[in-house]
């Protein structure tokens, strides 16, 4: 693994930028780190949440629900809700009913039902290409917002958002993000969540709230990725900042991977470049600060991938540690903040049973907890399908 450090000032926006010392946020960047030799496994409390996980059947999202379960959401099985100790309850059957979010406390599951998707008309009968404040590039469609609470089984409808809105609860519990405005809207039932709306007309992905509540981050997905900051409140305001700070390439995908305690945000970016006959990838690893309006950031540290043994996914906990897994390795690893060797974490052995590969799924919101899958062949019988995916977790920081 070999640190990268490029640190560079475009001119023109004031987007403070400055290579770190650190100072701002009470860290300092730790020297490179190895990931041809991991150091052996540590003893991490480690559980088996469920086996056999839709019951085989294709799924194609798993995240987090709160900090202690799980949502399993597959096209022919609907949306299932695991929490750590086993618990289960099934949220829909129906493929259509999307998950996409829970309360923090994990008590209320968020789903939108794409079924209800239609089109778009104001209180005047008007559509959106006939409304200039409605902003441009919206497709004129609206859908039904549900909630399912875990506990009794209720099940509500309780807004209606457009289709390139979502909904966001707040780390307080208190309001709910449903993106960009739009006059339709119903009377939401008890327990009553204050409403959000985005000022600005935004095609946004990956949306966080601030730790506080105070407001919400996104990435703005425009001709080039920026980043969209929103705070709500008397003195709120909006505003959008470029970044193409931390980026050498205007191509560099740029994720936002985390909002912390203190509201610094930490971003991934991604660059290509030409190796051999192959394409590799740098990863740099940065932090952010909402300052007075504008965007202080720095470069913590960069891995790069060694030729032939790509990076599948990779991921920053809010204390700064990353987690990884690399194609051709039956391992996630991690590398802890200021530390040199990347430690396998888990790889196929449980028990004494040994899988024939392991997946890194997501971290919970608190950083505490990192779900993965481990996949091995089903026992014999009448099964259509080739692997059986059984969901564990890992405990891999509690600070």
């Amino acid at each position: 693994m070999k640190k990268i450090y490029k640190n560079r000032i475009a001119a023109g926006i004031f987007f403070s930028f400055v290579a770190f010392s650190f100072s701002i946020y009470g860290c300092a960047a730790g020297k490179p780190a190895s990931v041809t030799t991991p150091i052996k496994i540590k003893g991490e409390k480690e559980i088996l949440v469920a086996r056999d996980i839709g019951g085989g059947l294709p799924f194609s999202l798993i995240r987090w629900c709160g900090n202690n379960a799980l949502l399993i959401y597959g096209g022919e099985f609907g949306t299932q809700w695991v929490d750590i100790k086993g618990n289960k309850a099934t949220i829909s059957t129906n493929s259509a009913d999307y998950p996409v979010d829970c309360t923090p406390d994990g008590k209320w599951v968020l789903y939108a039902d794409r079924n209800s998707a239609r089109e778009y008309r104001d209180k005047e009968g008007r559509t959106p290409e006939n409304i200039v404040d409605e902003g441009p590039g919206w497709h004129g469609s609206v859908m039904d917002l549900y909630r399912y609470e875990i506990k009794t089984g209720t099940r509500q409808k309780f807004a209606v958002v457009r289709d390139d809105s979502s909904a966001l609860i707040s780390p307080d519990g208190s309001k709910v993000l449903f993106g960009n405005r739009h006059d339709w809207d119903i009377e939401m039932p008890e327990p009553r969540w204050e409403p959000m709306w985005l000022t600005n007309e935004w095609t946004y992905f990956n949306a966080r709230w601030l730790s506080d509540s105070s407001g919400v981050v996104t990435l703005v997905w425009n001709a080039n990725a920026s980043l969209g900051v929103e705070i709500f409140g008397k003195n709120g305001w909006a505003k959008e900042f470029s970044l193409d700070m931390i980026r050498s390439d205007p191509r560099a995908n740029v994720s936002l991977e985390a909002a912390d305690k203190n509201n610094v945000l930490h971003f991934t970016t991604v660059e290509d470049y030409p190796a051999s006959n192959l394409s590799r990838r740098i990863y740099n690893f940065f932090s952010c600060k909402i300052k007075q309006k504008d965007l202080i950031c720095g470069l913590r540290e960069g891995i790069e991938e060694e030729e032939g043994d790509n990076i599948l996914s990779i991921t920053l906990l809010p204390n700064e540690d990353v987690i990884f897994k690399k194609e051709e390795d039956n391992c996630v690893r991690r590398v802890k903040r200021r530390k040199t060797v990347a430690e396998c974490i888990a790889d196929t052995r449980y028990g004494d049973v040994v899988y024939l590969d392991i997946d890194l799924i997501e971290i919970s919101p608190d950083g505490r907890w990192m779900a993965f899958r481990r996949g091995k062949l089903p026992p014999q019988g009448n099964r259509f399908y080739a692997y059986q995916y059984d969901l564990f977790v890992i405990e891999v920081g509690n600070d």
